[in-house]
């Protein structure tokens, strides 16, 4: 018999992350039982970083690391490539973002590495394979970069902002257009299909930092931002004077929002009062549960796009914790 399109996974589960402290993770898009999550020492404030690989036993549940790779610095975030189930990339605290291959003989010997960056690295991404091979990079060096497996030097490097600039998003929906995140509390819409390299939309969403942003799964003209004024704000990028909800939940900064693959309207939060939230923005402006996981900063969380409505998290205190929230059991 073949196996359900979701299987459902023992739930919650608790990986230890020891030496580092954890900044960044993602589930592979090929297997929903192997993510990685992106760790740093001190914090990841200073020291070196630690990338783990880690996957499920499909038959017993357990988790286990299987490739852990040390670098001088701390790795600040983590992505899969869209093209290659074995192939994902690391950026850390001196600019670098540097690629694997699981499948290598010698899996820790970097396949590339890039560098186009003067500061700690806050984000990367691949878009989705229907739009190509390109990756997408942004740093506290206010600039945001486009890179392809051809060189070690961006394709495009756009001055986003005079501040850090904490998370750049491709959209799932245009090839070619992202959103970032600033710590002028700006979001912008960027199209590099357009001959000028200026901001498509240039939206003040807060006076505060914001953290993250992100783009829902299923409207394409529909955003959320988040960050240091503990609020996350839905926009309608047709028509943005003034966000169309707006979620006053977590009374700590928001470090980390995301879009569920599974449903229009629900959002997953982390933050630094150390919970992930649910909310769903059609039936309240709070959550519909709260999950007390953690005991330090929550730093990021990703959706599992094979096990539904499944969650990681990883977080200061040296833990991932895989959980499927009761509030999204059986949906």
């Amino acid at each position: 018999m073949a196996s359900p399109p979701f299987p459902q996974a023992p739930s919650p589960t608790v990986i230890n992350t020891d030496p580092g402290h954890g900044q960044a993770v993602k589930f592979s898009p090929f297997s929903g039982h192997r993510f990685a999550c992106a760790t740093g020492s001190d914090y990841g404030l200073s020291g070196a970083g630690y990338l783990f690989i880690m996957e499920r036993n499909e038959a017993t549940g357990q988790v286990a690391p299987k490739l852990r790779l040390d670098y001088k610095d701390n790795f600040l975030d983590v992505c899969w490539s869209e093209t290659d189930p074995n192939i994902f990339a690391g950026a850390s605290g001196d600019g670098y973002i540097q690629v694997w291959n699981l499948g290598n003989k010698f899996p820790k010997v970097p396949i590339h590495e890039f560098k186009g960056h003067k500061r700690e690295m806050s984000s990367v991404e691949w878009c989705l394979a229907k739009f190509g091979n390109t990756m997408l990079a942004s740093s506290w060096d206010g600039t945001v970069c486009t890179y392809d497996m051809t060189s070690q030097w961006p394709v495009v490097k756009i001055p986003v902002s005079d501040l850090i600039v904490y998370q750049s998003v491709w959209s799932p929906h245009a090839p070619g257009n992202f959103i970032t995140a600033s710590a002028d509390g700006v979001l912008q819409l960027w199209d590099l299909n357009v001959n000028n390299l200026k901001p498509q939309i240039y939206l003040s969403a807060s006076d505060n930092e914001l953290l993250t942003c992100d783009w829902a799964k299923y409207t394409p003209t529909l955003v959320i931002t988040a960050g240091a004024d503990s609020t996350i704000r839905g926009w309608d990028l047709r028509n943005y004077k003034s966000p169309i909800f707006q979620i006053d939940d977590h009374g700590h900064a928001v470090k980390k929002a995301k879009f569920s693959p599974y449903s229009p309207t629900v959002i997953a939060s982390t933050g630094y009062d150390m919970s992930l939230r649910i909310f769903d923005y059609h039936i309240s402006d709070i959550n519909i549960e709260i999950l007390n996981l953690h005991s330090e900063f929550v730093y990021s969380l990703d959706w599992n796009m094979q096990v539904r409505n499944e969650i990681v998290t990883c977080s200061w205190d040296k833990t991932v914790q895989l959980t499927i929230p009761n509030c999204l059991k059986g949906q």
